[in-house]
């Protein structure tokens, strides 16, 4: 009688060609991979941030782990409920996966209906939240589209709203301290990386709109890319919870700039 075979997952085809395209980066490959081959038969694993840097790094913190799995969420790769300030385990939902069934699972109703339901536990279910804060979510969009008009508008300078990150002057003065030193800038479009840090500052620096690659490379170069991780990290929960950001750059170097100042010695 022959042995019947240990489970076992696949993995779609297109993924090895998103990671050699540099669609997908080596660390989130890693995780991706890590957390497929540990998923359920219906394409679910429950995780932590902890459990990950345990089980296959050695010496990264729990917010770069969460950043790699902001970037793999933004991208579509997987799906899990809003983490914003919790801690512990939590699922983690895969598609492109086949079901016990033969059918073929996608993640397109997750991030379109917020499912928070596998097949096996019953009918599709949405986020009780959706309905109730669609109104809200309008309302919040005609008072953005309002704001945006004022600001182009030629008495609009001293009405502008202020605040930690988003102040503009703040990020003036930012952008000054970090490049104070740097009398030839380069953009950002042609900035080419020596390492697998400067990839990731650009990649950052792309994502927020930033025109300039000194400043980010400034704090590299200074404090380590952890710091830039950290910051990109609460930069994405904030996004994704709904926050208001009207100069991304500046709300980056903003966060970096807290950063520094809660890490200074007393």
């Amino acid at each position: 009688m022959k042995e019947k075979p240990k489970p076992y997952t696949t993995t779609p085809r297109y993924i090895p060609e998103d990671v050699r395209s540099g669609k997908m980066s080596r660390p989130e490959w890693r995780v991706y991979q890590w957390l497929r081959i540990n998923a359920d038969p219906y394409g679910k694993v429950t995780t932590s941030y902890r459990s990950i840097r345990d089980d296959i790094y050695e010496d990264v913190s729990e917010n770069y782990i969460n950043t790699v799995l902001l970037s793999l969420k933004d991208k579509k790769y997987i799906y899990y409920p809003s983490r914003q300030g919790r801690r512990g385990s939590f699922d983690v939902y895969f598609g492109d996966w086949l079901l016990p069934d033969g059918k073929i699972k996608h993640l397109e109703g997750y991030f379109n209906q917020g499912i928070v339901k596998t097949p096996q536990e019953g009918e599709v279910e949405t986020e009780s939240e959706v309905p109730q804060t669609f109104g809200v979510a309008n309302q919040r969009f005609e008072v953005a589209k309002s704001e945006l008009i004022k600001r182009f508008s030629p008495d609009s300078a001293k009405d502008q709203p202020r605040g930690l990150y988003n102040d503009t002057n703040t990020y003036k003065d930012i952008e000054f301290t970090l490049s104070k030193k740097t009398f030839k800038r380069t953009l950002v479009a042609d900035f080419e990386p020596q390492s697998t840090e400067e990839s990731r500052c650009k990649e950052i620096a792309t994502e927020v709109g930033e025109e300039y690659i000194n400043p980010l490379l400034n704090v590299l170069r200074k404090h380590g890319i952890r710091i830039i991780d950290n910051a990109w990290g609460r930069y994405r929960e904030d996004r994704q919870g709904g926050k208001r950001i009207d100069n991304p750059p500046a709300y980056l170097y903003g966060i970096i700039k807290k950063i520094l100042l809660q890490n200074q010695p007393e």
